[in-house]
C-alpha cells in the first residue's frame, strides 16, 4: 500500500466498547486476548423449558429492556469515545462544541423492537455523555451491515467538511420475543444447535477525525474505506446464498485503498458458529483472496463475546485500534466484514498510524 491517504479517509482519534467482559475498549480487547467468554444462564426460557445462555452485562437490571438497556450499554462507551475530543475543545476554546453522532442500530423488523428507540435514543444517550446533540446526527437501521453503512456515513461527513463525528452501534439480543424468535428458528446454540450462536450484547463507538487536522490528538490509526452491498440472496432466501454481496463489498472496500495485491495481514469478521455465514464469508474472501496475504489471520471476536449485532463493526475497529494501540495486533492494515441478517452486507479497511 501507498502512503497517500484515500480521499475521505479519517484519523481514528477516540474509540470505546461495552461488552458483557469489558467495560472499556481496553478491557474488550484483553478479554478477548485472553480467550475469555463468561455467558450466565438467564431467567427466560426456551421452548423445552430451558434456561437461555446469554452474554449480557450483568451490571445492568434483567429488568431493563428495550430502550432503556440500550441507552444504559451506550453512553459509557460514548463518552468514552468522545474524550479526546472534549478535552481538547476545552483545552482550545473552553467549551465543547457538538459532533455528529451516526449510530447502527437493529433492524426494525426484529421481533421484540422497541419502536421509541428511533425518538428518544439519540437525544438520551448524547446527552447522557454529557455532549451537545448536534442536527446533523442520525440512525442507521441495518443490523450487523448497518454498522459499516455508518462508517460509511461517517466518513461522507468528514468529506463535506466536518472537522469530527462520532460513529458507532448499540444492539441487544435481551429482549424475550427476541430471544424466543430465535429460538425457534434453531439459531441459538444449544446441545441440540451447534450450528447455532449466542447471543450477546454491546455498544461501541469511534471518534472519526479529518486526517489533516488530527495533529492535537492522538491518533490509533486511519479509516481508509467503508462500503457496504446488498445480498441477493440473504439468508431465508429460496436460492441458495453464495456470498455475492460481500464479494463485491470486499471489492470495493479494497479499491478505494488502491494496490494491496497480499498486502493485507489481518480480518476481522462478524462471523460467529452460524455455518451459512461461516460459508458465505468463505465465499467472498475466496474470490478476493489477492488483496490478503496469504499467511492473514482471521479472528472472529464474536466468538468471545456472543453474538453484538448492530454494534459489531464499530467493535471490531476499537479491538483493532486498541491492538495497535497496545502493539498486539497482527498487521497494520485490517480488513471488516459483516453481515445482517437481511440483505446488507459491509466491509471496512483500516491501517495502523
Amino acid at each position: 500500500m501507498t502512503d497517500d491517504l484515500p480521499a475521505g479517509s479519517a484519523t481514528i482519534a477516540g474509540v470505546g466498547a461495552r461488552t458483557h467482559n469489558g467495560f472499556t475498549a481496553l478491557q474488550v480487547t484483553m478479554a478477548l486476548r485472553a480467550d475469555h467468554m463468561d455467558p450466565t444462564m438467564s431467567h427466560m426460557v426456551d421452548a423445552h423449558g430451558e434456561a437461555i445462555a446469554t452474554c449480557r452485562d450483568m451490571s445492568i437490571g434483567d429488568d431493563v429492556q428495550g430502550l432503556a438497556r440500550f441507552v444504559a450499554l451506550a453512553v459509557r462507551p460514548l463518552a468514552e469515545a468522545a474524550r479526546p475530543w472534549c478535552e481538547n475543545e476545552m483545552r482550545r476554546r473552553g467549551s465543547v462544541r457538538p459532533l455528529p453522532v451516526v449510530v447502527a442500530l437493529p433492524s426494525p423488523d426484529r421481533p421484540g423492537f422497541d419502536h421509541d428507540l428511533p425518538r428518544s435514543f439519540l437525544s438520551l444517550v448524547v446527552e447522557g455523555a454529557g455532549l451537545p446533540v448536534d442536527p446533523a446526527s442520525r440512525l442507521v437501521f441495518g443490523g450487523r451491515g448497518g454498522g459499516v453503512e455508518a462508517f460509511r456515513l461517517g466518513l461522507e461527513l468528514i468529506r463535506e467538511g466536518r472537522e469530527a463525528v462520532l460513529v458507532g452501534g448499540v444492539d441487544s439480543y435481551f429482549d424475550p420475543d427476541v430471544l424466543e424468535h430465535l429460538a425457534s428458528a434453531r439459531r441459538l446454540h444449544s446441545l441440540e444447535t451447534e450450528n447455532g450462536f449466542i447471543p450477546g450484547e454491546a455498544a461501541a463507538f469511534v471518534l472519526l477525525v479529518r486526517s489533516r487536522e488530527a495533529t492535537a490528538l492522538y491518533g490509533y490509526g486511519e479509516l481508509l474505506s467503508a462500503v457496504t452491498h446488498a445480498e441477493p440472496q440473504p439468508y431465508g432466501s429460496e436460492e441458495p446464498c453464495i456470498g455475492l454481496g460481500i464479494t463485491a463489498a470486499v471489492r470495493d472496500a479494497v479499491a478505494v485503498v488502491g494496490p494491496t495485491s497480499g498486502r493485507i495481514p489481518w480480518a476481522l469478521t462478524d462471523v460467529a458458529n452460524e455455518r451459512h455465514r461461516v460459508d458465505e464469508w468463505s465465499y467472498g474472501i475466496t474470490r478476493s483472496h489477492r488483496a490478503l496475504h496469504p499467511d492473514a489471520e482471521h479472528e472472529q471476536p464474536l466468538l468471545n463475546t456472543g453474538d453484538v449485532g448492530a454494534a459489531s463493526a464499530a467493535m471490531l475497529l476499537s479491538i483493532a485500534s486498541v491492538q495497535w494501540q497496545t502493539g498486539c495486533a497482527h498487521g497494520d492494515c485490517v480488513l471488516i466484514g459483516t453481515h445482517s441478517d437481511g440483505p446488507m452486507r459491509g466491509a471496512m479497511v483500516a491501517r495502523a498510524k
